[in-house]
């Protein structure tokens, strides 16, 4: 989100300092969503077995590839335009980015609901109340 943003800030400014924090950003950013999606894989079966309905699994699952594929696509858009192989299009960045920040935005909202709705990840214990 925060590289999206960058990129609107170069857009409006035209400072090259706001791409180059747009494009680490966006590295660093993918970087994370790399960790989730496999941190997120190894969660998956035990997830599964606690009796988190695998619709909701697979919803948070594709949408969770889905951004970060959006997002390798981004990163590569970026790279191809910083070579020179393909002219500085900056309502492309920004417009495959909004995308990508709508879709990341949704995945975290599922990834919410497995925990808030079906207590995904989430230790069962029994308190007693009273004497």
């Amino acid at each position: 989100m925060a590289s999206v943003l960058l990129d609107l800030l170069a857009a409006r400014w035209h400072q090259i300092g706001f791409r180059e924090a747009s494009l680490y950003t966006l590295i660093g950013g993918l970087a994370g969503a790399v960790v989730s999606v496999i941190t997120g894989s190894f969660a998956e079966e035990l997830v599964e077995k606690s009796g988190v309905p695998k619709a909701a699994l697979d919803l948070h699952e594709t949408l969770g590839y889905a951004t970060l594929w959006l997002f390798v696509g981004l990163l590569a858009i970026r790279l191809v335009m910083s070579r020179g192989w393909l002219r500085e299009i900056p309502a492309l960045s920004i417009g495959v980015g909004l995308v990508g920040v709508v879709i990341l935005a949704a995945t975290g909202y599922y990834g919410g609901s497995l925990v808030y709705e079906f207590g995904a990840g989430v230790a069962r214990t029994l308190t007693k109340i009273g004497p």
